[in-house]
């Protein structure tokens, strides 16, 4: 069981004053533990069970039992008068505050089980309050006895690509690509000030297209499985395309965007460590404003494991955009975690439905899936074979970086724009195809760059805080 902690409940006194968000202190309330195999997934249960006498580490997420609620936190938010900046501030602050009050009680039982060789090395995380370890059977079954801790879970095996973009045949750049002109024009904007980030299985610094708007610096690149000084994408170029369709030098939405970029996505795979990882690294280090999700999870319909981390991301007002995934046509083809995130499905020349596009109802909660399409069908995009290669592309994965590209405008018209706000804008501005109104084909349209726009402005315009509701935030 995970207790709730509000922001600023049960925080340090540090965490308790400054920022005007936090409301008291105290401690956490004690729970009374669990049976200790009960918190380990079936795979862990076996393997305590059969394997006691092994003395190899197997790495697992150790997630404990005081996490912050997130619900209270956005509600003090809401009270007060933050920018973005504040605002990622005062959530990470929060984070932080809970994590190191229940970390440190059990950090000693690690130290101990490092010693005595159960555990070869741990690592902590504040965007959910967990460690992740690689420990013996033995130190998987005595930190399942820690009161402190909730759950405890392998780390997944690698299965098939988790990416959501089908390679197509190489190609040379017609003039204007046929994607942008079926989103509209600019309106003279074209992203500057706005940093899109992508969790991918790589990114290239050196094509043409992303060249010049990578962010740099010691904060703007992270492969934590096969760690490099600079941006690569030498196996798949996957997040290389994705990214030149949002912020390409001349194929993409917003070139005057920069990007950074985390290799969550090892040899394109899900991997649960690494996506925390960079999970992490977005919301503590990254900072972007738009974050590109072109993956998903690998088994059909709902499964909430990452809901938390998506919603911090939004909480810290980083927008993730999924891809839908290319799992059509049947109906109820979704997935996660794009089942609770604006999801974005694909269409093709002509407003066609790609045959591939997967479709709705949502299987978490059967809203509309996805939440709109894009062009996702011969889109044409940089390839990092050479510094000025190109391929056409299919799927949803493009589609989703459309989107981040023009939410990067979206954010230069209104740089104050909140997540919801810009959701809300992509939603109404998007031009209706299919049947009249919001379906599980084409969700609520298709991408509308100046439509987004008009929407974004009216949206703005009703949105002028009341100086009596509102108050500044305390910095």
């Amino acid at each position: 069981m995970m207790a709730q902690v509000g922001a600023g409940s049960f925080l340090p006194a540090p965490f308790c004053l400054g920022l005007g968000l936090l409301l008291a202190c105290g401690s956490p309330d004690q729970h009374a533990a669990a049976v200790p195999l009960a918190k380990l997934s079936p795979a862990l249960r076996a393997l305590v069970n059969e394997s006691q006498a092994q003395h190899v580490a197997h790495r697992v997420i150790v997630d404990l039992t005081t996490q912050l609620d997130l619900t209270h936190l956005d509600d003090s938010l809401r009270s007060v008068a933050a920018g973005r900046a504040a605002r990622r501030l005062a959530v990470t602050s929060a984070l932080r505050g809970v994590a190191d009050a229940s970390q440190s009680r059990l950090i000693p039982l690690l130290e101990r089980l490092r010693r005595r060789g159960d555990v070869a090395e741990y690592e902590r995380f504040i965007i959910v309050n967990r460690f992740v370890v690689g420990a013996t059977p033995a130190g998987i079954r005595a930190l399942a006895a820690a009161p402190d801790v909730a759950t405890i879970s392998e780390e997944t095996p690698p299965t098939g690509s988790a990416l959501a973009g089908v390679r197509a045949d190489v190609t040379n750049l017609d003039s204007v690509s046929w994607a942008l002109r079926a989103i509209g024009g600019r309106e003279g904007l074209d992203g500057h000030g706005g940093v899109v980030g992508i969790i991918d299985a790589g990114a290239s610094a050196a094509h043409e297209q992303l060249r010049q708007n990578f962010r740099g610096g010691n904060t703007s690149w992270f492969n934590p499985s096969a760690p490099t000084s600079t941006p690569t994408d030498i196996l798949r170029g996957h997040g290389t395309g994705v990214l030149s369709a949002a912020i390409g030098r001349t194929i993409g939405v917003a070139p005057g965007a920069r990007w950074i970029a985390c290799v969550g996505l090892p040899d394109g795979h899900y991997n649960n460590i690494a996506l925390t990882q960079c999970a992490e690294w977005m919301i503590a280090t990254g900072q972007p404003d738009i974050l590109i999700n072109p993956w998903q999870l690998p088994e059909p319909g709902c499964d909430r494991s990452l809901q938390r981390i998506v919603a911090v991301w939004r909480l810290a007002e980083i927008l993730p955009v999924f891809a839908a995934g290319n799992y059509g046509p049947e109906p109820r083809s979704d997935r996660s975690p794009s089942n609770y995130g604006f999801s974005v499905g694909a269409v093709a020349r002509g407003d066609r439905l790609f045959a591939r596009s997967s479709r709705g109802p949502n299987s978490c909660d059967r809203s509309i899936y996805p939440t709109i399409v894009a062009p996702g069908s011969a889109v044409p995009v940089a390839y990092p074979l050479t510094p000025s290669s190109y391929i056409r592309t299919d799927g949803s994965s493009v589609a989703a970086g459309l989107v981040a590209g023009a939410a990067a405008l979206l954010l230069q018209r209104h740089p104050d724009a909140s997540v919801a706000e810009l959701e809300e804008a992509l939603r109404a501005g998007a031009v209706d195809l299919g049947p009249r109104g919001p379906d599980n084909d084409f969700g609520y349209g298709r991408l509308s760059v100046p439509g987004a726009l008009k929407a974004l402005d009216r949206i703005r315009s009703a949105a002028k805080p009341s100086s009596s509701t509102v108050r500044p935030m305390q910095q």
